[in-house]
């Protein structure tokens, strides 16, 4: 691993940047794009991997907290998990994307 020099004063948005290899549940990935809709919906221009990133830059949690966002996280039901679910059936149906970028609405 190399390191790399970055000016403290940089933004962020500007940075280098790393490919992580992630697999979400289907639900999370319906979440992401529940939540990208509301920001387009308030006017923002954005992507999926700025939206993650500011939700990851922005989160500041002490062990104890991330503890309890884990466990929470992991008692988590699909229905819990999806947002503007307008549904009471017991079988949800969640579309599975390729990879790549997503159309914008």
């Amino acid at each position: 691993m190399d390191d790399v020099a970055v000016e403290r004063h940089e933004l962020v948005i500007n940075s280098r940047d790393k490919q992580v290899g992630l697999r979400l549940p289907l639900a999370v990935d319906q979440r992401i794009d529940a939540l990208m809709s509301r920001a387009t919906e308030a006017g923002e221009r954005t992507n999926r991997k700025e939206l993650i990133a500011a939700l990851l830059a922005t989160a500041d949690m002490t062990g104890e907290e991330l503890g309890n966002l884990l466990r929470r996280y992991r008692r988590s039901k699909v229905a819990e998990v999806l947002l503007d679910l307008d549904s009471s059936a017991d079988v949800i149906p969640l579309v599975a994307h390729k990879p790549g970028p997503r159309p914008v609405r």
